[in-house]
């Protein structure tokens, strides 16, 4: 879930409007304050000012913000503007998206609204990071919302096509084939937890969707008798949390087989800083997002300020700027490995 911004309190007052009318004589100099005619005997006082006709002091009423109906009784002011009443008032409000309330006091969650009661209620989508209406309970007890869990990613066919579908575009993203691609193998929550204890080099409290796996194995063979030593050889997996939503399902996909190209193609870099890694495959996977408009998953990218996630992601973006791929490609092949630094450059 990305960081939740509190809505300003909404403000307003009801107050009414006070129109006199005065039945004694006017004086002749005396004139309409609107129309400039002359007073009759009977005329009417609205705010210190005169007018000749009821019509007349229509014009100097305020109109409702949102009907644009005159005012003539009570009404409410939010912000500088005025409201006929409730009703209209509430249509400025932004409603919340579990209960449909308009919200007075609440959080806004990257794009999204809810109200305070129904954020403090509702448990959190393990999957979009957002409140769950009506949540699911899965059997490790991860909890998710309706929207997430109708495209959820399940079982191992239909995930290794959204895997395919990553990397096709990774590899057309970056002219680069993966020569050997990872086995895919989804796990659920208990498993990924006890893969990231054993496998994972950072101990950053990201959220965990993916783990890529290289293991190298030494074979060794007999020979009537004798041993000689063969090539070393490498099993390369990529772990994938189940029930993840097909967009960040592919997203956390992109990210991870990532790992793997910078493995195949920039050797030079297997002893960068973490955040090199974590970097470079999270600008490939905001890439992504913004190639198919995953507006939520690139802001959870955006807004993330781990010190390897995060920060390395805000260097890439600088170094890609207007040229893309082209340019880390470039700082791949060039950068001096030995002088980079522990942590991310800030601007």
């Amino acid at each position: 879930m990305g960081p939740m911004s509190e809505f300003s309190r909404r403000l307003f007052a009801t107050a009414a409007l006070l129109i006199g009318v005065a039945t004694v004589g006017a004086a002749p100099s005396m004139r309409c304050h609107v129309c400039a005619g002359r007073l009759s005997e009977q005329y009417w006082t609205y705010e210190n000012k005169i007018c000749c006709s009821e019509a007349c002091v229509d014009l100097l009423r305020p109109r409702c913000a949102r009907c644009e109906k005159v005012i003539d009784g009570k009404y409410v002011e939010s912000e500088g503007a005025v409201y006929c009443g409730q009703n209209c008032f509430n249509t400025t409000l932004p409603d919340c998206e579990i209960c449909n309330e308009p919200i007075y006091e609440g959080f806004n969650i990257t794009s999204h609204n809810y109200c305070q009661r129904c954020v403090e209620r509702s448990p959190t989508c393990f999957c979009c990071g957002l409140p769950a209406a009506y949540p699911t309970q899965l059997d490790d007890g991860r909890e998710i919302c309706v929207n997430c869990a109708r495209w959820a990613v399940r079982d191992e066919a239909l995930a290794q096509q959204h895997y395919d579908r990553a990397r096709r575009w990774l590899e057309a993203w970056t002219s680069l084939t993966i020569g050997s691609v990872p086995d895919l193998k989804l796990v659920d929550r208990d498993e990924m937890m006890k893969l990231s204890t054993d496998l994972r080099k950072s101990d950053s409290p990201v959220p965990i969707r993916g783990l890529y796996s290289r293991q190298t194995y030494l074979r060794k063979r007999g020979f009537f008798g004798a041993w000689r030593e063969s090539p070393k050889d490498s099993r390369e997996t990529i772990y994938l949390i189940d029930h993840l939503h097909d967009e960040v399902f592919r997203v956390a996909a992109t990210h991870e087989l990532t790992h793997d190209l910078i493995h195949e193609h920039f050797k030079r870099l297997e002893d960068a800083p973490l955040w090199v890694h974590e970097g470079l495959c999270q600008q490939a996977a905001a890439e992504y997002c913004r190639r198919r408009n995953y507006a939520d998953a690139l802001q959870s990218i955006e807004i993330c300020t781990d010190p390897d996630y995060g920060d390395g992601y805000q260097y890439f973006k600088r170094v890609a700027g207007f040229e893309g791929w082209s340019a880390l490609k470039r700082w791949m092949e060039t950068v001096d490995v030995e002088t980079l630094p522990e942590t991310a450059p800030k601007p």
